[in-house]
């Protein structure tokens, strides 16, 4: 028993001896691994006329992050003199005096990087060596080394960057479209019509006063023989001004003073510097073609087999048309409009349609003019909608014809009618006030005619869409509240009408549905044209009624 004993007790102090020597050894480090993301050449882009540009460099590690390091960022010109052997370059040290940049860098601990910006002076090095390939002949070669070697891995492949200056011009560019810009005046006019160029800078602090437009008379629109250069008399060119940030703008006014109809003329026009250290880049010149013919007035979407819908769910619709010249008047030149509703049936016929003819005196258009020096006006229009009921099936045909005896000169090109289709009708895109959502849906801020519901296909939704007038969709038209407005007043609302709810994102009971709708105090404002929606929705599958409160408002 005692040599039992004996034995136990040497192979306990034997294993006690051996992790005794693993616990004297120390646990091994893992090396820290520096290096810049993109070691080796890289190019530094650099504008000649800027003060400065900064390079950022990104140094990162991965492994070791548990520790602090500070690496040294010193310039190392035996890196630059072996880049140069091994690829047949010549580049030069960049001095001193052009860039600034930290000495040193630290990876914080548990920091995987220690980015840092290099300050390049561009204009500094662009005017001390006068062109941009001199300046591109410079390269910063970076070393980063440490004190440290314990615990730190320092590839010197991964730690060596050589920043090229690549410095570029400072330039002005042109964009320039692919067709020439028409003009139009119209025979012995004397009206100007002004023009503009405007050019994008990549530098800062430019000089407007040393860019100025000229002709270019070897423009390759202008050998074709199709087009007649125009002559001195009849264009200005203007001073450059710096617009905005990063653009320049130049334009001018053309005359068409004693041309003739019998040539189209041409302005081809390019952009030029007075300094030569600003870079124009336009590939062809900017054409204006001059176009000299009789006076046209255009209704804008006049049409004789469309018409343009209108609507709103209120007593008066307001709108206007669009009237234009094709060249600006030297006089005021009157456009007068006359509602002919003689011209309805004629368009039913023509078209297959069913449009419906408004009460008499229901529509007023003031006339109006368009003015001496411009060649649009925007005419005002009303159209009461007092005596009709709200309901978007029924549409209403107002045509309007522009008054040729009423021209003082030029004639009317394209229709002289603009077709008007007129509803009175709450469908629209409002401005959506979600006063209570507890059933927490996004609801949309469009109404719709109920026909467009997306519901549509299923036997009971059909009925509720037959039913209802409209609906808006809440996370979706699919999810949808069908509805009507009624000729039964709302109490205590003055000139408000109630409304009916057929489906409340889902169908309810009385349209065959199992949800329903409670304390429904929904009106439609007459006056305002507010849609206001208030009352309890009980939802079957969650036993529980949530209270919803919206208000659509014109916008």
């Amino acid at each position: 028993m005692k040599i039992k004993k004996s034995f136990c007790l040497i192979v306990a102090i034997f294993l006690l001896g051996a992790c005794s020597d693993d616990l004297m050894n120390s646990i091994p480090l893992i090396e820290i691994n520096p290096g810049f993301s993109n070691p080796g050449f890289n190019d530094a882009n650099l504008i000649s006329l800027n003060e400065s540009e900064t390079y950022a460099v990104s140094y990162n590690r991965v492994y070791g992050i548990s520790r602090e390091l500070t690496m040294a960022i010193t310039v190392d010109q035996e890196s630059l003199n072996s880049y140069n052997q091994e690829n047949g370059t010549n580049y030069k040290l960049l001095p001193a005096e052009y860039y600034s940049m930290p000495e040193s860098v630290t990876f914080d601990e548990k920091s995987k990087n220690a980015n840092f910006d290099i300050i390049l002076y561009s204009k500094k090095i662009y005017e001390a060596n006068g062109t941009v390939e001199a300046s591109s002949e410079y390269v910063l070669p970076l070393k980063a080394t440490t004190n440290e070697t314990k615990g730190v891995d320092v590839k010197e492949s991964e730690n060596m960057l050589l920043v090229h200056v690549n410095m570029q011009p400072s330039s002005i560019s042109v964009p320039t479209p692919g067709q020439p810009s028409n003009l139009y005046f119209a025979k012995d006019s004397e009206t100007k019509e002004a023009f503009s160029i405007t050019g994008s800078l990549n530098f800062n602090g430019i000089n407007p006063e040393a860019l100025s437009l000229v002709v270019d008379t070897q423009a390759p629109l202008l050998n074709t023989g199709e087009y007649t250069l125009l002559p001195e008399a009849n264009y200005t060119f203007g001073e450059a001004t710096d617009s905005q940030a990063g653009y320049i703008e130049i334009g001018g006014e053309i005359n068409a003073i004693g041309l003739s109809e019998e040539n189209t003329y041409i302005l081809p026009c390019r952009l030029q510097s007075s300094n030569a250290d600003y870079v124009i880049k336009q590939e062809e010149p900017m054409y204006y073609v001059i176009n000299i013919s009789e006076l046209n007035v255009s209704i804008l979407d006049g049409s004789e087999t469309e018409a343009v819908s209108v609507a709103s769910s209120l007593t008066t619709l307001n709108g206007y048309i669009n009237v234009t010249a094709n060249t600006i008047v030297s006089s005021d030149l009157t456009t007068n409009f006359n509602y002919d509703p003689s011209l309805i049936d004629a368009f039913n016929t023509s078209t297959g349609q069913d449009f419906q003819t408004l009460p008499e005196g229901s529509v007023s258009i003031p006339g109006g003019k368009i003015g001496e020096g411009t060649k649009l006006t925007t005419m005002p229009y009303s159209i009461d909608l007092s005596g009709l009921e709200l309901n978007s099936s029924v549409h209403y045909l107002v045509p309007l014809v522009l008054s040729q005896d009423d021209l003082e000169m030029g004639t009317i090109s394209g229709s002289q009618v603009i077709y008007l289709d007129v509803t009175k009708s709450l469908v629209g895109t409002y401005n959506l006030n979600v006063i209570q959502n507890d059933r927490t849906r996004n609801i949309g801020n469009t109404i719709w005619n109920a026909s467009d519901c997306q519901r549509a296909g299923d036997a009971a939704w059909d009925a509720a869409i037959a039913q209802a007038q409209y609906g808006f969709g809440g996370d979706g038209d699919w999810y949808a509240v069908l509805f009507s407005v009624t000729d039964e007043d709302m109490p205590g609302k003055e000139n408000c009408k109630k409304i009916e709810i057929y489906s409340f994102l889902e169908l309810i009971e009385s349209t065959g549905g199992s949800n329903n709708v409670t304390e429904n105090k929904s009106y439609f404002n007459t006056v305002t044209g507010e849609v206001y929606i208030d009352c309890f929705v009980y939802e079957s599958w969650f036993d529980a009624s949530y209270k919803e409160t919206y208000s659509f408002t014109l916008q």
